[in-house]
């Protein structure tokens, strides 16, 4: 398992809101949104959970940066949480 955390800009004339429906909307094989949020006009901040680090990639290179609107898909964090004994 496998917490991605992204920062998402989008072009000036996209709505945020609906770019967020749509992201939220994409059948990824190995990955989920646990949230999608709206920072501003043109910025957007999400969670990916994934199963692993390949699955991560696949859906952030293939499913998400093509989203029209989407402009840049920066990964801010990859994180593979640790659960305690």
């Amino acid at each position: 398992m496998v917490n991605v955390f992204l920062f998402i800009e989008l072009l000036k004339m996209t709505d945020a809101a609906a770019t967020a429906d749509r992201l939220r909307a994409l059948e990824l094989a190995e990955c989920k949104f646990a949230n999608v949020v709206v920072l501003g006009p043109e910025k957007l901040v999400a969670q990916l959970d994934c199963e692993s680090y390949d699955g991560a990639s696949k859906a952030v290179l293939e499913k998400i940066a093509p989203v029209e609107g989407v402009v840049q898909t920066n990964l801010i964090a990859a994180v593979r949480p640790v659960h305690p004994k």
